[in-house]
């Protein structure tokens, strides 16, 4: 493998290894009652950031990187953009069974990554549900960015229970 991919393969390594330690972090961090508490007028809570961050992740990088889907059953419609949790009140995966999934994912992703060569990243997706204007790595670190920016959904979470009287 070229220097170059080389490092590009082990920075989006490094990148999806700490964006993913931050999620389960911010997860695991969070007493029982405050995974599935949402403000009013808002229907997301924790558990199903985390969980929305597996389903991204499945879609963006390892779905895109070998055109398979690698998402447990049910977790689609629990997880995919657009869905409503608050109609699923009861019905989620407990802390556990997210996080395992979350660190099981992190190993594929970082095995599918170290796989990629310079025509994989800079080549079309691999899945027919996603446009291919864009390359494989746009996608990737588009996931990523995605990952991390639900962990600042996350946090404002934590901190709006956390102040709450």
């Amino acid at each position: 493998m070229p220097i170059e991919v080389e490092k590009q393969v082990d920075a989006l390594g490094a990148m999806a290894e700490a964006i993913r330690t931050r999620t389960i972090k911010l997860l695991n961090n969070a007493t029982d009652d405050e995974l599935l508490w949402s403000p009013p007028g808002l229907s997301n809570h924790l558990l199903w950031h985390a969980g929305h961050s597996l389903w991204v992740q499945d879609i963006l990088c390892i779905e895109a990187a070998t055109g398979q889907s690698e998402l447990p059953a049910g977790w689609h419609e629990a997880f995919r953009m657009g869905c409503d949790p608050a109609s699923r009140t009861g019905r989620w995966p407990g802390r556990n069974e997210v996080t395992e999934q979350l660190e099981r994912q992190i190993e594929r992703i970082v095995s599918v990554i170290a796989g990629l060569s310079h025509e994989d990243l800079t080549g079309p997706p691999r899945t027919l549900n996603l446009p291919d204007a864009e390359p494989l790595r746009y996608w990737i670190i588009h996931g990523l960015q995605d990952e991390a920016n639900h962990q600042g959904e996350m946090h404002l979470l934590l901190k709006m229970q956390r102040a709450r009287p």
